[in-house]
């Protein structure tokens, strides 16, 4: 997902970023859909998933 949004969601430089092939990173973020219920090529769910990584990485810095 990091790499999708460092793209700018577009698929091919990010899959070619990742180095793996355009249809395995359409599955990756097809996985992505199913354990969140949001859709990382869709605007809205693309922001929830750029908000939670965002939040996801601010938590990891600060400790518990």
């Amino acid at each position: 997902m990091r790499e999708f949004i460092a793209a700018g969601y577009r698929r091919a430089e990010a899959a070619e970023a990742l180095t793996v092939h355009r249809n395995t990173l359409t599955y990756r973020l097809g996985r992505i859909r199913l354990l969140t219920g949001h859709d990382a090529t869709d605007p809205a769910g693309a922001r929830h998933l750029a908000a939670a990584l965002t939040a996801y990485g601010a938590a990891r810095r600060t400790g518990p």
